[in-house]
């Protein structure tokens, strides 16, 4: 009797002790977390691919974000806001590599001196500290409905012509040393790769804007046929 009791009480014991330490399992599988998991889950559903897969364009930085917020427009405007975050690195990157071929072909011109390459170098570290992500464009922007909130992808794009023409501007702004270098070949080219790349966007979007114009004139001149029906008269017997 002794025994069969001692084994009932070591029973009640352990079955007293996993109330109180509930496995893992169960842990798992409260609501709660059962709840977090299916958000988590639709949120990666609802992402657009190219969130992971940024597209690849010669000539285009682009950067992409994401936010939450019971009100639509803050939702969008916080997505923005990270992918310009984002943004302004790769911007500082792009700037970094432009400004070192700059002053490399710059180099080269013998009138050049030392004391003038100096003076650019300066300019140059001045641009990088003072990254400016002005000039991007929207490329894209979806929103969501995620619970009571609304979760919106943000993808920014931004030209390496906006790049340029930072780096023109800043040389420009800076009198004497413009004055230095805007008759080097260097400088030269600069200029020309901007003004090149402003006919190219502007013609590239009065491109669009035709095809959106031929678009709306072809949908107005569109025959809608209707249907004919036969009208079937009945007496009543």
């Amino acid at each position: 009797m002794k025994y069969y009791g001692v084994s009932a009480i070591a029973l009640l014991v352990g079955l007293s002790a996993c109330a109180k330490n509930p496995s893992p399992l169960g842990v798992i599988n409260t609501p709660m977390i059962k709840y977090k998991t299916e958000k988590v889950e639709a949120a990666v559903k609802q992402m657009p691919k190219w969130f992971t897969n940024l597209p690849t364009e010669p000539n285009k930085i682009y950067s992409v974000g994401a936010s939450s917020s019971p009100d639509l427009q803050l939702s969008i405007d916080m997505a923005t806001l990270n992918a310009k975050y984002t943004l302004a690195d790769r911007i500082n990157g792009k700037l970094d590599a432009m400004m070192k071929t700059f002053i490399t072909r710059l180099g080269t011109d013998e009138d050049i001196s030392a004391t003038t390459m100096s003076e650019v170098e300066k300019v140059v570290k001045n641009v990088i500290a003072s990254v400016d992500v002005a000039g991007y464009s929207p490329k894209e922007i979806e929103v969501f409905p995620s619970g009571t909130q609304f979760r919106a992808f943000a993808l920014l794009e931004y030209s390496d012509t906006e790049a340029r023409k930072i780096i023109m501007n800043r040389m420009m702004k800076d009198k004497m040393v413009y004055s230095k270098i805007k008759s080097s070949n260097a400088f030269k080219e600069l200029k020309n790769e901007v003004t090149k790349s402003k006919k190219e966007a502007e013609n590239s979007s009065m491109s669009n804007i035709e095809k959106e114009v031929n678009k709306i004139t072809e949908e107005k001149t569109r025959v809608v046929k209707t249907p004919k029906f036969n009208t079937i008269t009945s007496k009543m017997l």
